[in-house]
């Protein structure tokens, strides 16, 4: 790939090949709900017991994304992608064959949960580098194949298990997912385009008659970090910057003194001093917890009240489109009145907490089921929207990017624990009356939380975000580059 292939030629190769991807791993994520009706029949475990199957393998696709990024610097995107679609398919195929929840468990939770997590963050971030000038919008387009994938995938399932064994359904589904390995191949590192960046931040230097110690400072205003971490230099002019160049992409290019990667490295844990972050953290693990004993125990709940299995697809396909319009309208809210994005955040959540706890009550029938889940879709599933925003607020624009992978991180502890927890209420309880109370009850719980945080971010930390966001705008615009942080 060379340098054309930025935002022309390649790249929108790559962008439909990530949009694929998002739409088949959103797909077969949200498919955990009705595997959870399937083994609760097949095993005859108790639900806290199976939910812990499906939680862990939902989870992992947060879980894994810190893996997914060391995998990525060392390696590239591609490699991930491709491994990642790898063990999904393989996971999903030892699945067919397991004789016990346990070897499930390690199959399908594990193996296919991880495959889940190695391929999702690759592929959005892949789009990034192929992507200047179009940047944005091209993330947006990629994010929304995971309505797209709400949509279809629990239709396609349904008509699978109509017609085949559920067993037969997981070997067909690993023949799906192995495409993912097969768009992942299409997602080529661009090597060349980085190899001139760095090539063009030495020459600059040298010909301004820089001497041979060249400080990390000269070289983080020629290339960003990512590009230091992934570039493959073999030649620049022989000499005396030789030993300055990568050969080899296995080693990270070194910069700067341990001191310097060490305050570096404290800079970026100062997020868990921030008080308002961590509030904010627990609001996401309140608020995943929620939607994860939606996902997993939605299917369940409305076969519990005498939905047909294939009306019960359509219930949880109309959560696809209500997220898609959901996430475009909060974002236009957010971005006309940016005061009031914690005023929205709250509305939201109070809202489907408001949904969550009347389900039991009304949503006893095909068509009050499809209007909860419309609501719930499009009240809440817009609320991922805003978390950039709100993180942003509490952290500013240089930690950004770490922050942002810990709220991932407590999404999945959410997501991983409550189901099971919502299933052991349903042991006891002989109803699913009670998941829905339990999801109500976080969701209402994680607004009070919520409202703590602008409380805490100090007007004084306030000042030095904008502060910090101004300059490191100016350093971008001086030094030509233009700055890249992934949400």
């Amino acid at each position: 790939m060379t340098k054309k292939d930025v935002d022309e030629g390649w790249a929108w190769v790559v962008l439909v090949a990530a949009y694929m991807n998002g739409f088949l791993l959103s797909g077969v994520c949200y498919m955990g709900g009705m595997f959870q009706v399937v083994l609760l029949e097949h095993f005859q475990e108790g639900v806290g017991l199976t939910a812990w199957v499906t939680s862990v393998y939902g989870s992992l696709m947060f879980f894994a994304g810190p893996l997914a990024s060391v995998i990525t610097s060392y390696f590239d995107c591609r490699t991930s992608v491709m491994l990642g679609g790898l063990l999904l398919a393989g996971g999903l195929v030892a699945s067919s064959f397991a004789t016990s929840l346990g070897l499930f468990f390690v199959f399908f939770g594990i193996i296919a949960g991880l495959g889940l997590g190695l391929s999702y963050t690759p592929c959005v971030v892949i789009v990034s580098y192929y992507f200047a000038k179009k940047r944005t919008f091209v993330t947006s387009v990629a994010l929304s194949a995971a309505g797209t994938g709400l949509l279809v995938a629990p239709l396609l399932f349904r008509y699978l298990l109509d017609n085949f064994a559920w067993r037969e359904c997981l070997v067909i589904l690993a023949g799906i997912c192995i495409h993912i390995t097969l768009f992942g191949a299409l997602m080529f590192p661009i090597h060349e385009r980085k190899k001139e960046r760095v090539l063009s931040a030495f020459c600059k230097h040298r010909r301004a008659g820089i001497s041979e110690d060249v400080t990390s400072c000269d070289l983080i205003n020629g290339c960003t970090n990512d590009d230091l971490n992934q570039s493959r230099v073999t030649s620049c002019e022989p000499g005396r910057f030789e030993s300055r160049i990568l050969e080899d992409d296995s080693e990270p290019l070194q910069i700067g003194t341990d001191t310097q990667s060490r305050r570096t490295t404290e800079s970026q844990l100062d997020i868990f001093r921030n008080l308002a972050f961590v509030v904010l953290c627990v609001n996401q693990v309140m608020v995943n917890a929620s939607c994860g004993i939606l996902n997993i125990h939605l299917a369940a709940f409305c076969e519990f009240y005498g939905t047909k299995p294939q009306h019960v697809a359509w219930v949880l396909s109309v959560n696809g489109p209500a997220n898609i319009v959901s996430r475009i309208l909060l974002g236009a809210f957010a971005h006309a009145s940016e005061k009031n994005v914690w005023i929205l955040y709250y509305g939201v959540l109070m809202t489907a907490g408001t949904v969550f706890c009347l389900m039991p009550l009304f949503a006893k029938t095909y068509v009050t089921q499809l209007i909860a889940v419309i609501l719930i879709g499009t009240y809440l599933g817009g609320s991922y929207a805003l978390i950039p925003a709100l993180t942003l607020e509490c952290v500013g624009l240089m930690r950004l990017a770490t922050a942002f992978g810990v709220t991932m991180i407590c999404s999945g502890l959410g997501l991983l624990v409550a189901p099971p927890l919502a299933g052991w209420f349903v042991d006891i309880t002989g109803s699913y009356d009670c998941s829905m109370y339990l999801a109500g009850v976080l969701m209402f719980l994680s607004v009070p939380v919520g409202l703590v945080v602008p409380q805490l971010i100090q007007p004084k930390k306030e000042h030095n975000i904008q502060r910090e966001y101004a300059v490191v705008m100016a350093t971008s615009r001086d030094s030509g580059v233009e700055m890249r942080t992934s949400v």
